[in-house]
């Protein structure tokens, strides 16, 4: 989780600056859990050791800002994705392994879903952004068009 959290920091850090509540806010918003205080404050302070990110403070808050060298490797990171979901992709495998979530383990492992699909968890990303009754009718329509494809191989490069 810390490397995800880095990334989420300096992510969001790219497009306003932020104080450490506010990050615990927006991944609260987005994942749908509060990460702890304990785990954002010292990762934001690594970061700013490692020269990532700046903190002023502001009144009682701290805003946290990109530097330059958190711009330069938020521009690096975007080059690499592919290799960033790769190893997000073991992340998710070593996790289902780890609490033995056969689904999970199914999903991933299952022709190596990521790698084989690529265009997958581009599309599971994407999905978060688009509001929830909308998301229903996609996947719907996704749906009927896998079922009408099943075991079928006229289907295939049809999708």
């Amino acid at each position: 989780m810390k490397s995800m959290l880095k990334m989420f920091i300096l992510k969001h850090l790219s497009s306003k600056p932020m104080s450490g509540y506010d990050i615990m806010k927006e991944w609260e918003q987005i994942l749908g859990y509060k990460p702890s205080a304990g785990a954002v404050y010292p990762t934001l302070k690594g970061l700013e050791n490692d020269g990532f990110i700046k903190g002023v403070k502001k009144g009682r808050k701290t805003l946290y800002h990109l530097t330059p060298k958190g711009k330069n490797f938020i521009e690096e990171i975007i080059k690499i994705k592919q290799e960033f979901y790769e190893k997000m992709h073991s992340h998710i495998l070593a996790t289902a392994e780890i609490f033995n979530d056969r689904d999970l383990k199914m999903f991933c492992k299952r022709e190596g879903m990521f790698k084989k699909y690529p265009l997958l968890l581009k599309i599971i990303l994407k999905l978060e952004e688009i509001e929830e009754e909308k998301v229903r009718a996609i996947l719907k329509k996704i749906y009927e068009e896998l079922k009408k494809c099943k075991g079928l191989r006229k289907c295939k490069g049809k999708l």
